[in-house]
């Protein structure tokens, strides 16, 4: 089945359903809840290097290759260094510039705190047929 490359991406279960039906997600509802920064309790614009903390807004870029189901952040800003586009689309990849809200969660192995997006909104998009080769 084709993903729907201006809202989002298809997503399979590791086990078939019944009817053989697969499950959709925009990236938005992959990416919510997903832990971003290297530090427990604030990450870092890449834009102008400002410290970021719970509840502020921020913006991220994301990446998903079409081998992969697994999302990547590697790169977070403020409001005022966000980007409004993709600049250099990749082929083969699916990318988001998503904003929202850091939050915080708490994961149980390690039983500790992380930042995490939350309150997400598309702002653009990049499907894995548009681009240059990586």
């Amino acid at each position: 089945m084709p993903a729907d490359e201006t809202s989002g991406c298809l997503t399979e279960r590791p086990e078939s359903l019944e009817d053989g039906s697969a499950i959709v997600a925009t990236p938005t509802q992959t990416l919510a809840g997903h832990p971003v920064g290297r530090q427990p309790h604030s990450a870092v614009c890449i834009g102008c290097g400002a410290t970021l903390r719970e509840t502020d807004i921020v913006f991220a870029y994301a990446y998903r290759c079409a081998d992969s189901r697994a999302w990547t952040v590697p790169r977070l800003f403020c409001h005022g260094c966000a980007p409004d586009t993709i600049r250099s689309p990749t082929l083969g990849a699916t990318e988001v510039l998503v904003g929202g809200r850091l939050g915080s969660i708490a994961l149980p192995t390690s039983r500790r705190t992380r930042l995490c997006l939350a309150e997400l909104s598309p702002r653009a998009f990049s499907g894995p047929t548009e681009g240059c080769s990586p």
